[in-house]
């Protein structure tokens, strides 16, 4: 087997559009192994994010019923949201439990990360597991999507999945890791 080099070269990149906090897009100009040069190449950015898979004791998931803007439509999702700058995975867990549920936690424990789009970047996608939950407040920031909160057992979700209600792939992929986590 010869030995091919497979990655690119980037060139230069350009930024496009700033609408900091939430996305950045830039134009690449970038080098292929074959010597070929592609001049426009975009890299979207997004703030590193986690998203929780909240269990209590009854060993069912908290899931998110809301409409999503992107897919137009109404979606089971999870509580998510953006890393803030010096703030750990688990840091951001606990701070978005506490905003978006009003429940804090004894346990988190990271379950995978992800980079969302390996063609256009976008942002690197935290999973967290969260249990021995309590209820300590209301929650103190609302979701402009106003969720409605679910109760899943592990056979609801599995439905879920089948009958394609996380409609966004982020979502599909954490409810996956939640029904195999044995």
């Amino acid at each position: 087997m010869r030995d091919i080099k497979k990655n690119w070269e980037l060139l230069s990149r350009t930024e496009v559009y700033d609408g900091s906090p939430y996305i950045k897009i830039s134009v690449d100009k970038v080098k292929l192994p074959n010597g070929k040069i592609i001049d426009d190449y975009h890299r979207i950015e997004i703030k590193d994010a986690v998203m929780l898979l909240v269990e209590n004791e009854k060993d069912e998931l908290l899931v998110y019923k809301e409409y999503r803007h992107g897919i137009s439509q109404v979606s089971l999702t999870f509580p998510a949201g953006g890393i803030e700058k010096n703030e750990s995975h688990i840091d951001a867990a606990k701070r978005e439990l506490l905003e978006e549920t009003g429940y804090a936690a004894a346990s988190y424990n990271i379950i995978n990360k992800y980079i969302v789009s390996g063609s256009y970047m976008f942002s690197n996608l935290c999973y967290i597991r969260v249990s021995q939950i309590r209820k300590v407040s209301e929650p103190k920031e609302l979701d402009i999507e106003d969720p409605d909160i679910i109760w899943m057992n592990k056979e609801k979700v599995k439905l879920a999945i089948k009958n394609k209600k996380f409609i966004g792939l982020t979502y599909a992929t954490a409810a996956l890791h939640w029904v195999l986590d044995e």
